[in-house]
């Protein structure tokens, strides 16, 4: 069976592949070298019937580019107890250098 910190990681590696979005994660990186946490897997909420992953996005136009992160996450859900839970993934910020 697969854990919730087994599927956050995977979810954060399907993340890697695609360009222009990031994990939505605390920006004080002061706190973040002080305190070990794992400030990525914060941005995924996994509950019974919903995946809910908060993001950073770095890129426009944002259709095509939440397209592509649903085809790469739905995959690392297959086979947990997620895989049939909605997918949510939510644009928390847009980084001012978007283009």
């Amino acid at each position: 069976m697969t854990t919730r910190g087994e599927i956050t990681e995977k979810l954060l590696a399907a993340l890697e592949g695609v360009p222009g979005l990031r994990p939505a994660t605390p920006t004080a990186e002061s706190t973040a070298a002080r305190i070990p946490w794992d400030w990525d897997g914060i941005a995924i909420d996994l509950d019974e019937d919903v995946v809910r992953i908060r993001l950073v996005a770095t890129r426009l136009p944002l259709p095509p580019l939440l397209r592509s992160a649903a085809d790469a996450l739905r995959p690392a859900l297959i086979g947990t107890p997620w895989a049939g839970a909605s997918l949510r993934l939510v644009v928390t910020d847009l980084d001012r250098d978007a283009v």
